[in-house]
């Protein structure tokens, strides 16, 4: 299992056994300076208390004699008493025979593939020496090193125990996160607490409420486009119900024709309707923006033009470009082509005939989409509410729209970071829709932004 709280002990307790290891080997290092001064003085001491009285040698400490019949002492400490001429007088061993000491002070003699750490006392014509072996010095010092980290390893089980519950401890706020979450329902969307949360959860906290707050506004937009298509559907289905029934009905041949062409209008009303809903609700909310190209606005206009030119002649409308500068945006393409669909069949729909003229400019580093109509344009005090769903003009309820184009091309604007302005036509009669990319959006078609 992935569990945080084990990650964090695997990483945490070797750390802490390498800190205690370390501050071992610190001491272990200064414990051996300190016991080689204390075994030197150690050694000192003995030489100067030594009594040399004819041939009977003995060493007095706190009212203790120390003889050479004091075996004990024989294999840690070597004493031996020697004269000027090189004469060893005495050794409380004498089968170690060490080469004659030269001068006074300390030294370390080899001796049969052994080193020995001595001290060289002179009194008189007489040289005394101490000598002790220095593999006992590292027994001593091996002895002193299983003390120092003995304590760390018996530790290291109730080390372990302190951080298992310690971080344990640390985790509760994320728990407290957990188990909040768990108790709320679907539609449970208010903030997370961030009451005495530690500074390092703060932040998972403010995306998580972040993320809450979207998907509250995303549920209440299905829900408002739900109650609006389902509204907007119940109308012409009710329609189509009812002059299937005056076709079922009808007695003569031309008014069961006129009905089955009301029908087959109504049919196509509720096609036109089904195909914006979709198209919106791909958009709602929020769609992620896939992977964005330039897309030339030149060759965008040509290609709707050429999608619509059938649907504008079956209306005598002269379908075509008035302005046709090299531009293009960094976007969606099929998206731009939705919008700018959206922008001439508006048009179509909505003039009974003329001319609707599309046009690309450059303005500054921005470029501009125009589709102009000679139709009845859209009155200035509703140009303001026809971006909302569903909204049809006061005189346009008779219009086969669905009241979504708009409401669509906005969407898609939005996305692109671009901007819409409503004005009139040419001559002031009709509308222009005009779409502002701006300077981020926009590039020459030779690829310079």
């Amino acid at each position: 299992m992935n569990s945080l709280r084990r990650r964090l002990l695997l990483w945490l307790l070797p750390a802490t056994f390498a800190a205690g290891a370390l501050a071992s080997v610190g001491t272990y290092w200064g414990a051996l300076l300190e016991l080689d001064d204390l075994l030197n003085d150690q050694m000192r001491y003995i030489a100067r208390h030594v009594s040399l009285a004819g041939e009977q040698v003995s060493f007095d400490e706190r009212n203790s004699r120390l003889s050479t019949a004091d075996e004990d002492k024989a294999d840690e400490v070597l004493l031996q008493i020697w004269d000027g001429h090189g004469q060893l007088h005495y050794s409380s061993d004498p089968a170690l025979q060490l080469p004659a000491p030269s001068s006074p002070g300390l030294s370390d003699v080899p001796y049969r593939e052994q080193t020995w750490h001595t001290f060289v006392e002179q009194r008189g014509d007489r040289l005394i020496r101490v000598a002790q072996a220095q593999d006992a010095r590292w027994e001593a010092l091996a002895g002193l090193a299983v003390h120092l980290l003995w304590p760390v390893l018996s530790l290291l089980p109730l080390l372990a125990l302190f951080l298992w519950f310690g971080i344990g401890y640390g985790l509760k706020p994320l728990h407290r996160i957990v188990a909040e979450l768990a108790q709320r329902n679907a539609s449970s969307l208010v903030p997370i607490a961030d009451i005495d949360l530690p500074r390092e959860v703060r932040p998972l906290v403010a995306e998580l409420n972040s993320l809450l707050k979207r998907l509250d506004q995303a549920f209440t937009q299905q829900k408002d486009f739900i109650a609006d298509a389902a509204h907007e559907l119940r109308t012409p289905i009710m329609a189509l119900s009812l002059q299937a029934d005056l076709a079922r009905r009808a007695e003569s041949e031309g008014e069961r024709r006129s009905t089955l062409a009301q029908l087959q209008a109504g049919v196509t009303r509720l096609a036109h309707l089904s195909q914006q809903l979709l198209t919106l609700a791909r958009l709602e909310p929020q769609a992620q923006d896939g992977p964005w190209q330039p897309v030339p606005l030149l060759g965008l206009c040509k290609s709707v033009i050429a999608d619509q030119i059938h649907q504008a002649e079956a209306k005598a409308i002269d379908l075509g470009l008035s302005s046709q500068d090299d531009a293009c945006v960094r976007g969606d393409p099929e998206a731009l082509r939705i919008l700018l669909n959206n922008l001439v069949d508006n048009a179509i729909r909505h003039s009974p005939g003329g001319t609707i003229d599309l046009a690309v400019r450059r303005e500054g580093d921005g470029a501009i989409l125009e589709v102009t109509d000679d139709g009845p344009g859209i009155p200035e005090a509703e140009r303001a509410r026809v971006l909302e769903r569903f909204y049809r003009g006061a005189g346009q309820k008779s219009a086969q729209g669905s009241g979504l184009g708009l409401s669509i091309v906005a969407r898609i604007a939005e996305r692109h970071g671009a901007r819409l302005s409503f004005g009139p036509g040419a001559d002031g009669r009709g509308l222009q829709v005009r779409v502002h990319f701006p300077a981020v959006a926009s590039a020459r078609l030779d690829g310079k932004t």
